[in-house]
Parts: C-alpha cells; structure tokens; sequence
C-alpha cells in the first residue's frame, strides 16, 4: 500500500496534483514524477467508479500516494474505494463536526468505526496481506474534509477538532462562490477565511490543504497549507497543446 506518511503530514509539506480525465496512461505517467499524492477525482471528474481499479493499478507505477475523492459522505462509497486499494478519501462539502464523524465512522474498521471488514479484496492483495493490512487501515487511511462554504470556514476549529480527520482541504471555487467573490482569491475576506481554516489547523494537529494556482502558490505557503494541490492532467494536456498549436501557428 502507498499510504500517506502521516508524520511527514504534521511537519512538513506533501504536494499533489488533481487527475480528472479518468486516464490510466495520465495516472501511470504521473505517478512516477515524484508528487507526495494524487487526487484521483470521481467528483467532477470525466470517470465512474468502475474505471477506479484501473487507476488504482496505474498509481503503482510509482511512490505517490492515491487519494480519491467522492461525490457525498456515503458508507458504500467508501468501503468499496478503500477495498480497491485507495490511500484515503477526499470528501467534498463537509461542513460541520457531525458531517466529519461520519465520514471518519465510515473510513475506520470497527471498534473505531463501521467500515465492513472483508479478506479477499485488492487491498489486501486478495487475502495474502489482510493481517497487516486490518492493523494498519484505521491509523493509516487519509480522512480529507473540504471546506467549501462559509458554513464550513465557520465550523473549521469544530472540524478540526474531530478526532481521525487528518486534512482540512479548501475547495477554493466553491468557496469563493459561497463568499460572493466566484474566482477571484485574491479578495481579504477570502484570505481572511482560508486564513482561519489554516489557523484551526494548527490548533488541533491537523493539516491545512488546498488547490492553489500558479500566482497563489506561494502566498498559501506562507499563510501555512502543507497538503498542497496544483493543477490536473486535464490542465496539462490543454495548456501543452495550446503551446504546441502556438509553435506551429507562429
């Protein structure tokens, strides 16, 4: 398994990119570049989840560690993501402390949640590895909740305070959307607001993400996310070929 180290979480900063385009060759090329994570996105991405264990597959080509995002705090969801072999869950939308228990309750095997238990599945490489996997799951498996809304920047230090959430990741559109600014982060209350996330954070022992851009990567550094997200696969394929079509036009 391709966990997230989660001591180097608390310390240091992982950095990720977002894969949309449901691309077993753009997770395989990808995985091997060096990124700490990789966001395979079954929210708003091209795929379904039955193209997830071919992801998962291609993810080994490489040391990052998969992460998937889902569409809802759902408990069958969940459990089929995590048998597939994912490192952790990325939920979207979360937006209070009982919202961040469940989605906890659902990633951790009893008696610290309700995960169903099962041997025979990818994660365990089919049954050859489920002891060590069972006594590893709950404390490694990667909870990421993201803080979407001004309800969730509000609730950010209750949040954070959940016990078994590791990421507070910032869902930057949605949020700026919800502040009445859509798209633009450059605005003081909503820096003012990802400021806050940051700070709850680092109240509670938890790690601050986010999906930053170019102009914005290093004013997030400074304000303290750790769990750093920039671009996609679908970015990079449109940027590269505009460029191309740009040499060629010239």
């Amino acid at each position: 398994m391709q966990w997230i180290d989660k001591q180097r979480l608390t310390k240091e900063r992982l950095v990720g990119t977002f894969l949309n385009l449901c691309s077993a060759t753009a997770v395989e090329i990808v995985a091997d570049l060096g990124f700490d994570w990789l966001l395979l996105d079954f929210e708003h991405g091209s795929g379904s989840f039955s193209d997830l264990r071919s992801l998962l597959l291609a993810s080994r080509a490489g040391s990052s560690a998969p992460i998937v995002r889902i569409r809802s705090v759902d408990a069958d969801i969940v459990k089929f993501v995590m048998d597939s072999g994912a490192a952790g869950i990325m939920f979207p939308f979360v937006s209070s402390a009982e919202e961040a228990m469940r989605a906890v309750q659902f990633m951790k095997y009893p008696p610290r949640g309700t995960r169903g238990v099962a041997g025979i599945i990818r994660a365990t490489e089919y049954g050859r590895n489920w002891k060590n996997y069972f006594e590893s799951a709950n404390a490694c498996g990667c909870v990421v909740v993201q803080i979407e809304t001004a309800e969730a920047v509000a609730n950010a230090d209750s949040i954070a305070a959940v016990e078994g959430v590791d990421v507070l990741f910032v869902g930057p559109l949605d949020l700026s959307v919800s502040l009445n600014c859509p798209g633009d982060f450059s605005q003081p209350h909503f820096v003012d607001a990802i400021r806050s996330v940051v700070e709850a954070c680092e109240r509670h022992g938890k790690a601050a993400g986010i999906l930053s851009r170019p102009e914005f990567v290093e004013q997030h550094k400074q304000l303290g996310f750790r769990f750093l997200a920039l671009g996609s696969d679908s970015g990079a394929v449109q940027s590269g070929m505009l460029n191309t079509l740009k040499a060629l036009r010239s």
